[in-house]
């Protein structure tokens, strides 16, 4: 078992839920049901979960981190999975709430120049829902939608939409980002093991612009809440959130936490978001 939190680097304490099955994931790389244990365990200092793989799980489970849609969708077809979600009402759809959101609060927070004009990645854009959804309330301005998937066969899969710049890899800082004013990290932080290494990159593109971060992720009340079998508590989540795991990651990189909430989705997931800025960037909101 871990000793340290990958957040904070402080002691793990006590163990919440012990999980004794292997979750699919886990099963698809050869994962076996006998003497299995895997724990989510409570860090007192920034009160994340974090999920304690069985050795054996933890090192096969590693190589599904950047293309796991083949299980995930049970050998089914990206597109079939975007255009689902897209005909969902949008009463029960959680990209309707998310893009409405981000839309809002950026409207409020940006000068009517800066909004006109915005420069979006979406860091991890998994099926490509959320840009898509975005792409057609921002219509009426001249924004520039970029989107960045690790996973080969989603990539290929956003490129196909034709609707957003697409960059197939893992986002890391990199120079031609770095005009982006509007980063959007949608239940991505929660396959992290390390997440201020990632919001450290992301932070470096954010200085000397006016810029907004939205973070989004699993709120660790789900293991009072869901079955242990729940996608959420799965082998593939290094950590599950809490306002306190926000605050003290604004606080260590230096981030200025404009807004956090705890919300339910039309999809029943507990989620926590949050809007950052820069200290240098902040103004009424």
């Amino acid at each position: 078992m871990a000793k340290t939190c990958t957040i904070c680097q402080k002691k793990l304490g006590r163990t919440v839920l012990t999980i004794l099955a292997p979750d699919r994931f886990e099963k698809s790389v050869g994962i076996i049901d006998k003497d299995y244990i895997r724990e989510w365990v409570l860090c007192e200092n920034c009160k994340c979960l974090t999920n304690i793989l069985p050795t054996d799980s933890l090192n096969k489970v590693d190589s599904l981190r950047r293309n796991y849609y083949e299980v995930d969708f049970s050998g089914g077809d990206v597109r079939d999975k975007y255009l689902s979600v897209m005909s969902l009402h949008p009463d029960n759809s959680d990209n309707f709430g998310r893009v409405n959101r981000v839309f809002q609060f950026s409207k409020n927070w940006f000068t009517s120049a800066e909004f006109e004009n915005l420069k979006v990645l979406d860091i991890g854009a998994g099926t490509g829902v959320f840009l898509s959804k975005l792409s057609d309330v921002c219509k009426q301005y001249s924004w520039e939608l970029k989107g960045i998937e690790p996973d080969p066969k989603a990539a290929k899969h956003l490129r196909e939409l034709g609707k957003f710049d697409v960059y197939e890899g893992l986002f890391e800082g990199q120079h031609n980002f770095e005009a982006c004013n509007l980063i959007t990290l949608n239940k991505v932080l929660e396959h992290i093991e390390k997440p201020l290494n990632l919001l450290s990159d992301v932070r470096r593109i954010m200085s000397g612009t006016p810029s907004l971060l939205y973070v989004e992720v699993p709120d660790k009340i789900t293991v009072e809440k869901r079955m242990p079998n729940d996608n959420i508590l799965g082998s593939l989540h290094c950590h599950l959130y809490d306002f306190s795991t926000i605050t003290y990651i604004a606080s260590k990189l230096n981030f200025e936490l404009l807004k956090v909430q705890r919300i339910k989705e039309p999809s029943g997931k507990l989620t926590i978001f949050a809007f950052l800025t820069l200290p240098e960037n902040s103004r009424n909101s």
